[in-house]
């Protein structure tokens, strides 16, 4: 099957694409190497709550052991599954993990973005999404972004590739760490960051810090723009299950994910520390529970009151 490129990412073609990344734009593999599989035991108990629109895959967990797990739309154990910026929070993990130091200045790293609107950021800026940058997370117009990450045909007078484009953003008119302003690019930047500092790509990084050791049972997916940089701010593919095995590392790790609404690339929402994706993604961690939810709602926004009252009936 083939899908537009400039439209992928929304209804009706997404249905398919999803689950199909690896068949639209490029990838390379995150391994999850030879290792244990973390078990996940079944204990049913089905929740008394009905599927939320284009659902694709559900999972909860509780102590470990799923109690709930259901497929739709074609998707079954082993199908891997686009996650949007649930793939900021696998960054989030991995940068907590290797104990990267956060107050590390990013153009010590990335020098290409000296003169940008990241000039003077650290590391803990991107991570809390408090770089003070002129970049508009509105969807409506973030194909000039996708081009640059191979999500979207190229178009003249467009920055053909992340690093290309990261130095075209300029600088907002607050302080760096002054305020709270969501941009897919800096996660992408982080990612750079991160490669050049472990001296390893960001999918080597991830299989053997992360995927590994918290016993994914399939490899992954991140998807690549043209000159091989990793898209991890939304690129990120994995099965239903290894999406709630992430949930779990959470949950029984000692993590420091932080407080207030969004830190370290994760939120937090009515008590739940998430990762949070457009069309419909969510990994949510609380207590003794992990929810991990995968769909492909034919937009970017609009029905997540839809997640938040399945979540609160679990």
């Amino acid at each position: 099957m083939q899908v537009p490129l400039e439209s992928w990412q929304i209804g009706p073609h997404n249905r398919w694409a999803y689950q199909h990344v690896d068949e639209v734009v490029p990838t390379v593999v995150v391994p999850r190497g030879d290792g244990p599989v973390r078990e996940l035991p079944s204990r049913p108990a089905r929740l008394d709550v009905e599927d939320p629109p284009y659902l694709d895959g559900l999972a909860v967990l509780r102590e470990g052991a799923l109690v709930d797990e259901r497929y739709r739309n074609g998707m079954d154990v082993a199908t891997l599954h686009l996650s949007q910026s649930v793939g900021k929070s696998v960054l989030g993990v991995l940068v907590l993990t290797l104990g990267l130091d956060a107050q590390t200045p990013v153009a010590e790293v990335v020098p290409e973005i000296a003169g940008s609107g990241y000039g003077g950021a650290r590391l803990r800026h991107l991570l809390d999404m408090t770089a003070a940058t002129d970049f508009v997370e509105d969807y409506a117009v973030f194909w000039r972004y996708d081009a640059a990450c191979a999500w979207h045909p190229p178009h003249p007078g467009v920055p053909a590739t992340i690093l290309e484009y990261l130095p075209t953003i300029g600088p907002a008119a607050w302080s760096h760490g002054e305020r709270f302003h969501y941009a897919t690019p800096n996660t992408d930047l982080l990612g750079i960051a991160v490669e050049r500092l472990a001296g390893a790509p960001l999918a080597e990084l991830i299989g053997r810090e992360l995927w590994a050791p918290l016993g994914a049972e399939h490899d992954a997916l991140l998807t690549v723009d043209h000159a091989g940089t990793a898209a991890i701010g939304g690129g990120f593919c994995a099965t239903l299950r290894d999406y709630a095995r992430l949930g779990e590392f959470v949950r029984t790790g000692d993590f420091e994910l932080g407080a207030g609404e969004y830190a370290n690339q994760w939120w937090t929402i009515d008590g739940w520390t998430t990762a949070w994706g457009i069309h419909g993604q969510r990994v949510a961690v609380r207590g003794d529970t992990v929810v991990a939810i995968l769909s492909s709602w034919p937009e970017a926004e609009g029905l997540e009151d839809t997640h938040t009252a399945l979540i609160a009936a679990v």
